[in-house]
């Protein structure tokens, strides 16, 4: 039952970090996607430091 939620909870907080943060590593403003050399991420991932620094923001 746990496994069938988790692909959605994940993409919620993608697209939760994504609204909040700026991406440290990429260099974009909330709203922006992730990319790598100008080529989005894959399934609308999100770098690491996204999730830390939407984190910091929402404490």
């Amino acid at each position: 039952m746990t496994r069938s939620r988790q692909p959605r909870r994940r993409s919620l907080r993608r697209t939760w970090a994504r609204t909040v943060a700026c991406c440290p590593t990429c260099q974009v403003e909330p709203g922006v996607p992730c990319h790598h050399d100008g080529i989005p991420l894959p399934d609308g991932a999100v770098h690491t430091r996204r999730y830390t620094e939407a984190e910091e923001t929402a404490a």
